[in-house]
């Protein structure tokens, strides 16, 4: 138990225990294709694995999640979110197709970047503008070519799809139309339904549905069991 995150804290009941072994017994972990998956397309890895924000603290930490390299099971984590966040833990720049490019382990989503005919097609800017920039700094290093962001397109309005929009494009260059800012139809509205009228209420939660507040550790946090 060392390194609990609470000094009250208990370790995993004999029920608990058995419902993970439960698990473990009846999901077809054998079956590796998805780490196999995984690895198609790798073309670099993010070197820094934390990414600072202008302020000073860190914007993303993925040094965090390296603990769950350090031992095979966990007592204390269902081996189906230990597998999940396993395979999140890939951090670096991906080739998806030819002309589609995705770097991934920024945030919770991923940003992709497609090949148009003036320059590239931005897909969901992450959450914040620093981890948008290193990603871009990334891509740029080893596919980009220096040619410019043409467009960003929104998938949705939450708000790790176009959080980081400013470490990408220029509010100027927007309203100019030098880059087209493409989104779903109502996207403000839902935007600001969700983000600020039901703002506190999404935070709770977010906070409890994925433990966000909690340490990142085998008995807190470990990841939020999306792909």
């Amino acid at each position: 138990m060392n390194g609990h995150f609470h000094p009250k804290g208990k370790a995993p009941s004999k029920f608990t225990l058995e419902v993970l072994k439960k698990a473990k017994e009846s999901l077809p972990f054998a079956d590796n294709r998805d780490f196999e998956e995984q690895k198609k397309g790798f073309i670099a890895p993010m070197k820094e694995l934390q990414i600072k924000a202008d302020a000073g603290h860190v914007a993303w930490d993925m040094d965090r999640f390296q603990f769950l390299k350090k031992q095979a099971d966990f007592d204390s984590i269902h081996p189906s979110l230990l597998r999940q966040s396993r395979l999140n833990n890939n951090y670096g720049l991906y080739e998806v197709i030819p002309g589609i490019y995705q770097v991934r382990g920024f945030d919770l989503s991923d940003i992709m970047f497609v090949r148009g005919k003036t320059g590239w097609i931005v897909f969901d800017p992450l959450v914040s503008t620093e981890v948008v920039r290193a990603a871009w700094k990334l891509f740029q290093e080893h596919v980009g070519k220096r040619l410019p962001v043409s467009a960003v397109i929104y998938s949705h309005t939450h708000g790790d799809h176009w959080g980081g929009v400013r470490g990408i494009v220029k509010e100027e260059d927007v309203r100019s139309g030098k880059i087209s800012l493409i989104a779903p139809v109502d996207f403000m509205e839902h935007t600001i339904s969700e983000n600020v009228y039901a703002g506190n209420a999404m935070n709770r939660r977010l906070f409890y549905q994925y433990g966000l507040l909690l340490p990142v550790n085998p008995y807190g946090y470990v990841g939020q069991g999306l792909g």
